[in-house]
Parts: structure tokens; C-alpha cells; sequence
């Protein structure tokens, strides 16, 4: 059967966020990743760049009501989602909504989350500096931010909004970015499909201690993926084991 599904970045609610093929996926894991790190109903959270409310589809309904902020300049991605979703459920949570395009919070309200998935992974040093400067400045004192960055060997010089194309940066420079913003950050070991979860906050104490780390795999049997990545390390465990019980029997 041919591929029906439209091409990433065009005007179409789930294919302009990213790979429509993945649209639910990537809306379950942000949802999964908050709830296991603490979200809880009563909690105020931040979608920024929230687009066509990928995540907030199953946010808004979990949140009390007056609880879910969104940030996305494209405002045809929330009326999309709205007709979708239905009226009832927004006259319900009474989710609010900003559609400016400056990487600025106006909200008055601070978050105790902040999610900002596949934000940075388009953003020269510029703005990642001003996005990070900014969710952290919406951040309660406690509260904590996740975000996303495309990894690589070297990093993106471009400045500026880079979009649909993605700029990586060596995962030394994603975590000075975040120290450079006064935030003590961890790296994930969270599941996502091509780009790297790191948790931010204002005290190193709100961060997942490691040995909570090490249960935030984000395991997801029968994405290609998933499935990979998981068997590699493995193999190279049972390798690792196997040499082990080599060097004690040789004793």
C-alpha cells in the first residue's frame, strides 16, 4: 500500500511537529517521562512549543483544570487540535494558550514543569541561550524543566530558528548551555527516537538522584528504534558479563 501519510513539516497538524508517524508515540513518551519524574494533577506545567498539542492531548485531561500552559506561535496548530479534541474538554480544563514567535513566557504564573521537547534541536546558540534564560525565569523555585537536543560530533554554528532542518551540538556544549543559564542539568537515559532528554533546575537537589536514573529508560517494545538500541546493549552487557566470569574462574 503506498505511504499516505503526509511529509514532515508540512501544513498538516501532525506531520509540522515532526514525523506524523510518530505523532502518538512522542505525545506518550513527554507524557510518560513527566508523570514518572513527579507531575502530578494539581501541578502547573508548561508545553513550550506545544504545537498541535502532540503532549497535551493527554496532559490537558490529567491536569486540573486551569493547569495546562501552552506556548506555540502557530495558532492554526491549536485550532486544529481543539477541533479534534472538542469544545467540552476545553471549557472543562480551561487550558491558555500564547502564540508568540520570541521565545518569551508572558505568562505571570510559575511552573512546577516545564517541558520543551524538540525546541532546541532548531535553535542557533542565539536563541537556545535565550530559550533556556527564559524557561528557567518561569521555573518556580523547585520546579523542574525537560528538554530536548540533538547530539552530535560537532556543533551547529547557524544562528537564528532552524526549522524543518535540526541543529545538533556535542552534549558538552547542550549541558553549558544549561549552566550557562544557571541551571544544574542531568542527561537522561529516557528513550527518544533520535534527539536526548536532560533535566534542569534551579537546585541540583530537585534533579533525579542516579539511582532514580537508572529506571528512566522510557522502554518501548517494537519501536525499530527502541528495539536496537536495547539489544546492543545487551550484547554488550552479556559480553561484559561473560568476561567477568572468565576472570574469576580464572583465579
Amino acid at each position: 500500500m503506498p505511504n499516505l501519510l503526509p511529509a514532515i513539516g508540512s501544513h498538516h497538524p501532525r506531520a509540522f511537529v515532526g514525523p506524523p508517524e510518530e505523532y502518538d508515540l512522542m505525545g506518550a513518551t513527554q507524557f510518560r517521562l513527566l508523570t514518572a519524574l513527579g507531575l502530578r494533577s494539581n501541578h502547573r506545567l508548561l508545553d513550550f512549543g506545544c504545537g498541535s498539542l502532540r503532549a497535551g492531548r493527554l496532559l490537558i485531561p490529567y491536569l486540573d483544570p486551569d493547569c495546562y500552559f501552552g506556548v506555540e506561535p502557530n495558532d492554526w496548530l491549536i485550532e486544529e487540535a481543539r477541533a479534534e479534541l472538542g469544545n467540552d474538554l476545553f471549557d472543562l480544563k480551561r487550558p491558555t494558550f500564547d502564540h508568540n514567535s520570541d521565545f518569551v513566557v508572558p505568562f505571570e504564573e510559575r511552573f512546577d514543569f516545564v517541558v520543551a521537547q524538540s525546541i532546541a534541536s532548531h535553535t542557533g546558540p542565539d536563541l537556545t541561550r535565550k530559550l533556556l534564560a527564559n524557561l528557567r525565569g518561569a521555573l518556580m523555585s523547585d520546579g523542574l524543566l525537560l528538554v530536548t537536543f540533538f547530539e552530535g560530533d560537532t556543533d551547529n554554528p547557524r544562528e537564528g530558528w532552524i526549522y524543518p532542518d535540526c541543529c545538533a551540538y556535542r552534549k558538552e556544549t547542550a549541558m553549558q548551555f544549561l549552566r550557562d543559564s544557571d541551571l544544574s542539568a542531568v542527561r537522561l537515559p529516557w528513550f527518544h527516537p533520535r534527539q536526548t532528554w536532560y533535566a534542569a533546575a534551579r537546585s541540583p537537589s530537585r534533579l533525579p538522584a542516579p539511582w532514580q536514573q537508572r529506571y528512566l529508560t522510557g522502554a518501548v517494545f517494537g519501536v525499530p528504534t527502541w528495539d536496537v538500541r536495547e539489544r546492543l546493549l545487551w550484547r554488550s552487557l552479556q559480553k561484559m558479563a561473560g568476561r567477568v566470569a572468565r576472570a574469576i574462574g580464572a583465579r
